[in-house]
């Protein structure tokens, strides 16, 4: 046995010693419980509000909102409204999207876009269920918006050969000039904005075609009760790995100060990133083979472009 496969299988033991599904969540919840006891200045909905007007939020606002309601325990208001108070702020002008990907380990699951729940978090989630919201038709990455431009974020989603590329909500976010908040996830966590860079550079370079190996057929259950069925690129076909570390070097060493802000208010981190420079910085970056991933490892080997 290998010092490797000892050192897997202590860490295996240890884990149903302590009774945790994985160290990640163990390191969250460990680190929420301190900083519970170190951030104890309560903050409402206005503050939230006053403190997202700082960063950009505005009248007529595009935004887009990564969330974690688990770090809004210092929070005096309820989920309603937080959504609400956004939804005043923008106005009838502006529009406001969130993922609403749902959590499945079976290719043949039936994606049901009215009913099925979202895996990115309680606010997600209820504004998934707000009167009005729209849902995109992509089983692994949909989005949900309310606005002018919902319709035009999330229209062609089903036609997108991965869940990132041109047709998707997430890359349309950099042609509607978006805010892309991200509240709670902590000051190095990236948008799934990043995440077009991989899609539009796949057939374009070796590197980013690794990422996509195998087409799959999942189905979909659209709001007139018929069946979609979808063939694309998943996103979970190969193993990619990053760190939260390696995320804030990306970060800090090739984005512009202003294109990414980072405040806090009690314990809560809020950033926000302009989505057009988000999408085609890492886009200009991975022509670089500079990526956001630790494995695949970007050799040097994969970057030269593809000539047929």
């Amino acid at each position: 046995m290998t010092l490797r496969s000892t050192y897997h299988m202590v860490l295996r033991w240890l884990k149903r010693k302590i009774g945790i599904r994985s160290w990640t969540s163990f390191k969250a919840n460990t680190k929420r419980k301190v900083n519970k006891r170190i951030y104890r200045k309560s903050y409402s909905t206005n503050d939230i509000i006053e403190l997202m007007k700082s960063m950009g939020l505005k009248k007529g606002s595009n935004i887009f909102i990564h969330s974690s309601l688990d770090e809004f325990y210092n929070y005096s208001g309820t989920v309603d409204e937080f959504i609400d108070a956004i939804l005043a702020e923008i106005g009838s002008d502006g529009t406001l999207a969130m993922p609403s990907f749902p959590l499945f380990k079976n290719n043949d699951d039936i994606f049901d876009i009215e009913n099925t729940p979202t895996a990115a978090g309680m606010i997600a989630e209820v504004f998934r269920r707000y009167p009005d919201v729209q849902r995109s038709a992509c089983t692994r990455h949909s989005v949900c918006a309310i606005g002018p431009l919902a319709g035009y974020l999330l229209d062609e989603h089903q036609y997108s050969e991965t869940c990132w590329d041109e047709k998707s909500p997430y890359y349309k976010l950099s042609k509607i000039n978006a805010l892309i908040f991200v509240i709670g996830l902590g000051k190095h966590w990236l948008p799934t904005a990043t995440h077009c860079a991989d899609s539009i550079l796949k057939d374009e370079i070796p590197y980013f075609s690794l990422l996509f190996q195998k087409k799959i057929i999942t189905q979909i259950r659209l709001l007139d009760k018929s069946i979609y069925k979808r063939e694309y690129y998943p996103v979970g076909d190969v193993y990619r790995y990053a760190t939260y570390r390696h995320w804030g070097k990306y970060i800090y060493r090739y984005f512009e100060k202003s294109k990414y802000i980072k405040k806090k208010i009690s314990n809560l981190t809020v950033n926000v990133y302009d989505a057009k420079y988000l999408i085609d910085r890492s886009i200009e970056l991975g022509r670089k083979g500079i990526v956001i991933w630790l494995k695949p490892k970007p050799l040097k080997k994969y970057f030269a472009k593809n000539t047929g």
